[in-house]
């Protein structure tokens, strides 16, 4: 595939092992919308791709597991950068919910299932770059999205009451 040496062209950085079903699935997908694809082993190598590419218009995609090494760091400098990730959660029971929450603030996508990480690609093609999925009604009264008046005070940065 011929690519575009346009700082324009779209590109993505897809983060795992290269023998991986999902990395090996995602590069076929970026071939689908004829993008650049770099695939890194890990979140290091990843974080070099960032600095290279600073003036390019990429996205992120790798599993939740191998992006949110360390304490999300990496997910701060892409948003830092502007480059939005998309994470497959790999199915596995014992992700943190802690870490999910973190993910989600950093504006992170979260992923279920291979057609999730295409939807996030045509989002980030559409015209207007960065659509993000509509939050339904129901969102707003759920539980789990509450915060409790501690995180609600820290998050205002007001003192709490001792």
């Amino acid at each position: 595939m011929a690519v575009s040496d346009s700082r324009f062209h779209p590109h993505v950085i897809v983060v795992g092992d290269r023998h991986s079903g999902f990395v090996q699935e995602t590069i076929r997908l970026a071939g689908e919308y004829d993008l650049g694809v770099t695939q890194c082993d890990d979140i290091y190598s990843a974080a070099t791709e960032l600095a290279r590419r600073r003036d390019r218009f990429l996205m992120v995609a790798g599993t939740f597991r191998q992006l949110m090494r360390g304490k999300g760091d990496f997910f701060a400098l892409a948003q830092r950068n502007r480059v939005p990730c998309c994470c497959l959660l790999d199915g596995e029971s014992d992700v943190e919910r802690d870490k999910v929450l973190a993910a989600v603030r950093l504006s992170v996508r979260l992923a279920g299932e291979m057609a999730d990480i295409r939807q996030f690609i045509e989002d980030r093609l559409a015209p207007e770059g960065r659509r993000c999925p509509e939050a339904d009604e129901e969102d707003f009264f759920s539980e789990q999205f509450r915060a409790t008046e501690d995180e609600l005070k820290a998050l205002l940065r007001q003192e709490t009451d001792g």
